[in-house]
C-alpha cells in the first residue's frame, strides 16, 4: 500500500493541492495487527496531529483503529475494508468507500445467475454454491451472505468450509469442498491463503465448474506469479481493472512500479481525491479548515462521474456519496451504498473483464 500512496501523493501534487497548499501524507504501518494499529493511530493523531486518516487494509484492524479515530473526532475513510459491521456502530467520523461484504456477494451471485441464463448452449447451469473462507468475522460474513443470497436467488447452499487464517495446510478443507461438489465455489482469501488454496486444489484434483473469488488476495501482485496457469478460469469480483476506466493513471502506475493497479490501489487513489475535494470545498467557502468541518463536508459530499476539476471516478460506478441505509437488519452509516463490482476472469495470465 505504501508504494501506491506515493503515486497518489504525486497525483494530488500535480492537481495543485488545496489552494496551492500541498497535501502531506504521513504513514503508519499497522503490520496487520490490532495492537500495532491502535498504537500507530494514536501516534498519528496525538503526535503528528493529522487532520484525517485513510485505512486500514484488514477489516479487523479497521474495526479497532476506527474506534480510536472516533474517540479523537478525526475523520477516517476506509478505502478497502469490507466487513459489514464496520459502519454499523453509528460512528460520526468514520466513512467507508469500499463495497461491503454484502455488496461483493450480491454482485457475485448475480453474475452466476446471469451466466446461467446467458447461453444455455454453454451447459453452464448454476444451481448450488458453497463457500471457502477464513474463520475471521470477515470470512463468516462471506458465508452468511452467500447463504442469504443463495436462498433469495433459489440456489442450494451446500455449505461452508472455514479455516484459520494463515493456515499451513488446506488439504482437509479442499477434500471437504470436493465432497460438497457445488456448481459454483465462492472464495474469500487473503493472498497467502489464496495461493495455498489454489495449489492444494490442483494437488487434490479438485476443479469446480465455476470458482469465483472476492478480489482480496486474488488481485494482489504476488498471487498470479505464485500460481501461474493454475489461476486460469478463476473469476473474481474486483473494484478496478486496468483498461476499463482510469487508463491514464493506471498506465502511469504500471510504468512506475511494474505492476498493474488493482482494486485496492484504485480505491486508495479515489479516497485521496475525496479528501482533496472536501478540503477544497472548505477552502473555497472561506471558513476554518478543521476536523469537525471536514467531517461535515464528507457527510454532505456527492460526486458524480468525476471530481471537480480532476479525475473521473475510476471505479466501476459513477456516484460517490456517504449515506445512511439498512439492509437485512444491518445498519450502514456513512457508507457509499452506490458501490458495485466488476467481474473478471484469469485468462492466459491476465485478468479480463467478462
Amino acid at each position: 500500500m505504501r508504494k501506491q500512496l506515493v503515486a497518489l501523493t504525486l497525483s494530488v501534487a500535480v492537481a495543485g493541492g488545496i489552494s496551492g497548499r500541498p497535501i502531506r501524507i504521513v504513514y503508519g504501518d499497522t503490520q496487520g495487527t490490532n495492537a500495532t494499529g491502535m498504537t500507530e493511530m494514536e501516534r498519528l493523531i496525538t503526535q503528528v496531529k493529522v487532520m484525517a486518516v485513510m485505512g486500514a487494509y484488514q477489516s479487523g484492524v479497521t474495526e479497532v483503529v476506527s474506534q480510536v479515530a472516533e474517540n479523537y473526532q478525526v475523520p477516517m475513510i476506509t478505502a478497502n475494508a469490507t466487513s459489514d459491521s464496520l459502519t454499523s456502530h453509528g460512528y460520526e467520523y468514520f466513512f467507508r468507500l469500499a463495497p461491503t461484504n454484502m455488496m461483493f456477494i450480491r454482485d457475485m451471485e448475480r453474475y452466476l445467475l446471469d451466466l446461467s441464463a446467458k447461453d444455455p448452449a454453454d451447459d453452464i447451469d448454476v444451481k448450488s454454491v458453497a463457500v471457502c473462507a477464513d474463520n475471521t468475522e470477515l470470512g463468516q460474513q462471506t458465508a452468511t451472505w452467500a447463504k442469504y443470497f443463495a436462498e433469495k436467488n433459489g440456489l442450494e447452499f451446500k455449505g461452508e468450509v472455514l479455516y484459520s487464517q494463515g493456515a499451513a495446510d488446506l488439504t482437509s478443507e479442499v477434500l471437504r469442498l470436493k465432497s460438497l461438489n457445488p456448481d459454483a465455489l465462492i472464495v474469500d482469501n487473503y493472498v497467502s491463503d489464496a495461493i495455498l488454496l489454489t495449489k492444494t486444489m490442483n494437488e487434490q484434483g479438485y476443479k469446480p465448474n465455476i470458482m469465483i473469488a472476492k478480489a482480496n488476495g486474488y488481485t494482489e501482485s504476488s498471487y498470479l506469479p505464485s500460481v501461474g496457469g493454475l489461476a486460469n478460469g478463476i473469476l473474481t469480483a474486483t473494484e478496478f481493472l486496468p483498461g476499463d476506466k482510469g487508463t491514464k493513471v493506471s498506465d502511469a502506475f504500471k510504468a512506475k512500479y511494474g505492476v498493474d493497479m488493482n482494486g485496492h490501489s484504485a480505491e486508495a487513489y479515489t479516497v485521496v481525491w475525496i479528501f482533496r475535494t472536501a478540503l477544497q470545498n472548505l477552502a473555497d467557502a472561506g471558513g476554518e479548515i478543521t476536523s469537525e468541518a471536514l467531517k461535515d463536508e464528507l457527510s454532505a459530499l456527492e460526486i458524480k462521474e468525476a471530481f471537480p476539476g480532476g479525475e473521473e471516478i475510476i471505479l466501476p460506478y459513477d456516484t460517490i456519496k456517504f449515506s445512511e441505509s439498512e439492509f437485512n437488519g444491518i445498519p450502514y452509516k456513512n457508507t457509499n451504498m452506490d458501490g458495485k463490482l466488476t467481474i473478471a476472469q484469469f485468462q492466459d495470465g491476465s485478468l479480463v473483464t467478462v
